[in-house]
């Protein structure tokens, strides 16, 4: 990238601050505006704490323009891909070594190697269990607007997410969150932030309960999935449909206007609770219950990462959202905001957030914009 007429520091990550002011005044704007354009790929409230780095091409060594507060830390537009990108700081080691070896004129898959091999011997960070990285692209051949969510190992049926691509769907702001490399250690889930749509496409009505409980899923996942209710009166699930997939959903509950959809593990946590629902039990006992239950382990928590589906009617709550789960996560282990997004949401203008950080039942709210 042309860095003309910017003053930058080299050096070790550890040593990474500036040490003295530019004096041009012109200099100073030329770093300001590669900062500001940097850090835009963040939710707002990330960017001013953000880090800001180059790395020179010839060593590879890291070039500090804004050493940052937060756990974000992002670089400017690269001049050959187009891309802004935004990583946590903790994956700051392998960047720095990825720098180092791309300067030295190694191939991709000498870079690879060379990186498992760091992971191996302890000299680099093992990938943390999900960790949030972000891409800004400006022009329309490409999703402009890209979160990605790093689920080392994570498959299909682990997490209950399609990976049918959306990049089609995606560039015409359509978009829903897919996986990618499904069961592999590079696996990610791709979360396309779609722009405010002129009219919302989102509809809860179907021809039938069966159509209508699974509006909340892609597509692709409709037609294998399992549909039930529960008794209301014994609590006994009532299958209208049995599935094939790692899905199941139930119709609009007339109550609330939700309609949901879940991974199946997560299925007999929701025949106890109904269970006990039934027999009168209190929200707190039942929480209660179900707190010994998984400590017993006669039922199970979904895996880190699992996904599940909501979908609402009217205009006063987010219409469509999805919701990851991330036991224990807070927003510095996998760099995601805790900054609610529900005002934004309604608006059509969401982005996703954390939310019961540091708690088991810490998840991450992806409002879906169409």
């Amino acid at each position: 990238m042309n860095l003309a007429g910017v003053v930058v520091l080299a050096c070790a990550p550890a040593a990474c601050a500036p040490s003295a002011q530019p004096a041009d005044d012109l200099v100073v704007q030329d770093v300001d505006e590669l900062v500001a354009q940097a850090v835009t790929p963040l939710p707002e409230d990330l960017r001013a704490g953000a880090t800001v780095v180059t790395y020179d091409p010839e060593t590879g060594n890291r070039n500090v323009l804004r050493q940052g507060t937060n756990f974000a830390e992002c670089q400017p537009k690269n001049a050959d891909t187009g891309f802004r990108r935004c990583h946590s700081t903790a994956s700051a080691p392998r960047r720095d070594l990825e720098a180092t070896l791309r300067a030295e004129g190694q191939s991709g898959e000498e870079i690879g190697a060379a990186l498992a091999a760091a992971r191996e011997a302890g000299t680099l960070p093992a990938p943390p269990q999900g960790m949030m990285r972000y891409r800004l692209y400006d022009e329309p051949d490409r999703i402009q607007h890209l979160w990605v969510m790093s689920l080392p190992g994570a498959t299909s049926e682990m997490i209950g997410v399609s990976t049918t691509a959306q990049r089609d769907a995606s560039l015409a702001g359509q978009g829903l969150p897919w996986l990618m490399r499904d069961g592999t250690p590079g696996a990610h889930v791709m979360i396309p932030i779609n722009p405010r749509p002129s009219e919302s496409t989102i509809s809860d009505v179907a021809s039938d309960d069966i159509a209508q409980a699974v509006l909340p899923l892609p597509e692709d996942l409709r037609d294998g999935a399992t549909v039930y209710t529960y008794d209301p009166s014994t609590g006994e699930r009532i299958v209208l449909r049995q599935g094939t997939n790692y899905v199941e959903c139930q119709p609009r509950n007339p109550e609330t206007l939700f309609t949901r959809c879940r991974h199946t593990v997560t299925g007999p946590r929701r025949d106890l609770q109904a269970k006990l629902r039934a027999e009168g039990k209190s929200a707190e006992e039942i929480q209660a219950a179900v707190a010994a239950a998984l400590e017993a382990g006669t039922i199970q928590n979904a895996p880190f990462g699992t996904v599940s589906y909501r979908l609402y009617g009217n205009d006063d709550r987010i219409r469509y959202l999805w919701t990851m789960s991330v036991p224990g996560a807070t927003a510095e282990s996998i760099g995601v905001s805790t900054e609610g997004q529900r005002d934004s949401s309604l608006r059509g203008e969401g982005l996703p957030w954390l939310m019961r950080a540091g708690t088991p039942a810490a998840h991450i709210m992806i409002p879906i914009n169409k």
